[in-house]
């Protein structure tokens, strides 16, 4: 599929476009832990121990609230999401976003994300269909060491839409929404104000019938700015600060804990509260000593 798999390098072009996807891209920091944990046992089901559980929440007030690429805007979104442990190699997030596309047309979609033991990603599924392709679903993608692939899903098999995107440096999901596609990216980059490091985001949108799907590779450097503290989820964190600004495109600062949970994402605006928009951890709370 040559025109579905046009990849293009560059710094972020569209300030409007991605918004959404940005916020989303940092979310996707999973290493988490909870100083004020309660030290109680874990609770268990099929899935393995459960170890934390929480909820993301996107607030902006430019656009009428939407954020994302024109065409697949969303309003309103909410993440609710929970970790488990499967055994010693390896974690499970269960999930359910809520959002709103078109506005005032609900959508609540489950996800499930597998991640290593040092919390990198290793495959996404989302329990959804394509836009155009009725004959789709659920959508899924492996996050290999040079590769990514991604499947549209069928229940017949002529009708799945194959991506392969060779990739070399750190990388994840940009758009569509997964929260936790770049969960390794802020522990993968230099800890060194003076030295960003270049970070891969993946883009697949859905701009056509006879175009279902258009993936395209942006580059961006990603920048350590050091430690500040911030408010996330009703308690104080001693958080780490990271940057993203290309060129022709405003500033994003992101905030993690020590771990690498996501805390708050913002884009620059121009009224002065900016800072307090965005992607911000709403509800989080963890079990034993996780």
């Amino acid at each position: 599929m040559p025109s579905q798999l046009r990849m293009i390098r560059s710094v972020f072009a569209k300030r409007g476009r991605y918004f959404a996807a940005i916020l989303l891209v940092f979310a996707g920091a999973l290493a988490i832990r909870s100083s004020g944990a309660r030290q109680e046992n874990a609770s268990s089901s099929e899935t393995g121990a459960k170890l934390a559980e929480g909820e993301y929440v996107i607030h902006e007030q430019s656009n009428d609230g939407a954020v994302g690429p024109f065409g697949e805007e969303m309003y309103n979104f909410q993440e609710s999401w929970t970790l488990w442990r499967e055994g010693k190699e390896k974690y499970r997030v269960e999930g359910v976003r809520n959002f709103e596309s078109p506005k005032t047309e609900a959508h609540a979609d489950r996800f499930t994300v597998e991640l290593a033991r040092d919390f990198t990603i290793t495959s996404v599924e989302e329990f959804a269909k394509l836009k155009w392709v009725e004959d789709s679903g659920p959508l899924s993608c492996d996050f290999l060491a040079s590769e990514l692939r991604c499947s549209s899903g069928a229940k017949n098999p002529k009708d799945a839409i194959e991506l392969r995107m060779p990739l070399s440096e750190p990388y994840g999901l940009f758009w569509p929404i997964s929260p936790f596609s770049l969960s390794g990216i802020a522990r993968e980059i230099e800890r060194d104000p003076a030295r960003p490091t270049e970070v891969a985001l993946i883009t697949i949108e859905q701009p056509s019938q006879k175009e279902p799907v258009e993936p395209t590779i942006l580059s961006g450097p990603m920048r350590y700015l050091g430690e500040e503290n911030i408010k996330a989820a009703g308690r104080d964190w001693n958080a780490l600060k990271f940057s993203l600004k290309a060129p022709l495109h405003p500033e994003y600062l992101i905030w993690t804990s020590q771990k690498g949970l996501l805390l708050a994402v913002a884009i620059e605006h121009q009224h002065k509260n900016w800072r307090q928009e965005g992607m911000r951890l709403e509800r989080f709370e963890s079990w034993g000593d996780f």
